[in-house]
């Protein structure tokens, strides 16, 4: 199932790249978040071609959710991750599919079309970046790190959605922090040691699922931004180096 997965990420990929060198298309959802064209088409790809790969499978896309949960199996999808960064032409945006069996997921991809770059995992057979074998750091101090985190799209000038004290907290404490736009990736690149950690409160399940089994099959650790055990439900995240997580999960409260 993973090399079907992995090849319908990159063929998703691949309408975002031509899209981009033709003409982006873009529109407002609400507050600060963007849609364009190529979501549209990257979602509406995903859904027949990963139908084609397990075809009794439900599907929850970003684009089309109406906010149920269909029957287990389904698919979980981004088609493009980072849509600002697409808009933009800031080229830090991902697809992700994830595969969720009704109490865990079972296989996950995140592909970066911009660096050519195949993040994958099947559950219990480790994960790999484009054939090799990853894992998350080993790092144990937050003086040694360093994380990323995100802010959310419903920010407003008076109400920023984000709370600035854990914020402070890292920055003062940590080598440095990023805000890459991608949530799907931060989580690749913690699968990949490339982040110590990353945290953020708001989130869809889309954005977090194939990042989740990615950095769990590396080595790291996943918990819900409270602390507690994440599943499909969350809407926050804390993914880290087994060694420093309870160092940023203790930041965090």
């Amino acid at each position: 199932m993973i090399d079907e997965i992995e090849r319908a990420a990159r063929e998703a990929g691949t309408i975002l790249l031509e899209i981009a060198s033709t003409g982006i298309r873009v529109s407002k959802k609400e507050n600060h978040e963007l849609v364009t064209t190529a979501d549209l088409m990257s979602e509406e790809f995903l859904k027949k071609r990963l139908a084609e790969i397990e075809p009794s499978a439900g599907f929850i896309g970003e684009e089309s959710w109406n906010g149920d949960y269909p029957d287990p199996p389904f698919w979980v999808v981004d088609p493009l991750d980072g849509t600002n960064n697409y808009a933009h032409g800031y080229p830090v945006f991902a697809v992700s599919i994830a595969f969720w069996n009704g109490s865990s997921i079972e296989a996950g991809c995140i592909y970066d079309p911009s660096r050519n770059e195949t993040f994958s995992a099947t559950a219990g057979k480790g994960a790999k970046l484009n054939g090799s074998v990853i894992t998350t750091t080993d790092t144990h101090r937050l003086s040694d790190s360093i994380l990323a985190t995100g802010f959310p799209y419903h920010r407003k000038s008076d109400s920023l959605g984000v709370n600035l004290e854990i914020l402070k907290y890292f920055l003062g404490r940590v080598q440095g922090i990023r805000r890459g736009g991608s949530a799907a990736l931060d989580l690749a690149y913690v699968a990949a040691g490339r982040l110590d950690g990353f945290w953020e409160e708001h989130l869809k399940p889309w954005d977090m699922a194939a990042g989740v089994l990615i950095v769990r099959e590396a080595g790291g650790e996943i918990s819900s931004f409270s602390g507690g055990q994440w599943d499909i439900f969350s809407t926050g995240i804390v993914a880290s180096g087994k060694s420093i997580h309870p160092k940023i999960q203790g930041g965090i409260r």
